[in-house]
């Protein structure tokens, strides 16, 4: 069995430490910890969302998908192992394959706020 490793990385003002082994995600910046809601946003808020899909394998029945913008916001990603569901937030779980972001909600208000058109 490996051993649990929560070794932060910088990624612009946002520490993440992303576990694959407990499936787990750690946010903080420079005075400490941080909402999981405030780190998703400056780290992937401008991302674009391309669709939705039931969920195979996720833990939550549908899945949300993302593309960056640019390839330096594509480099965000690279704070997360690959291919692996990690748990970003209450009722939010993450992950990717080095291109596309992966949201995986595990309650419908979360869904819901997540796809809801902004005006």
């Amino acid at each position: 069995m490996r051993d649990c490793l929560h070794r932060p990385v910088r990624v612009g003002r946002i520490d993440v430490a992303a576990c694959e082994v407990c499936a787990t995600v750690e946010w903080g910046s420079n005075v400490g910890p941080i909402d999981p809601a405030e780190a998703l946003m400056a780290l992937f808020g401008n991302y674009e969302m391309i669709g939705q899909l039931d969920a195979l394998g996720a833990p939550g029945h549908r899945v949300i998908a993302y593309r960056p913008p640019s390839g330096p916001k594509r480099a965000n990603l690279d704070a997360f192992p690959r291919r692996v569901w990690l748990q970003a937030a209450p009722d939010l779980w993450l992950s990717h394959d080095g291109e596309t972001l992966l949201l995986a909600p595990t309650r419908d208000i979360v869904f819901e706020n997540l796809t809801r058109r902004r005006a």
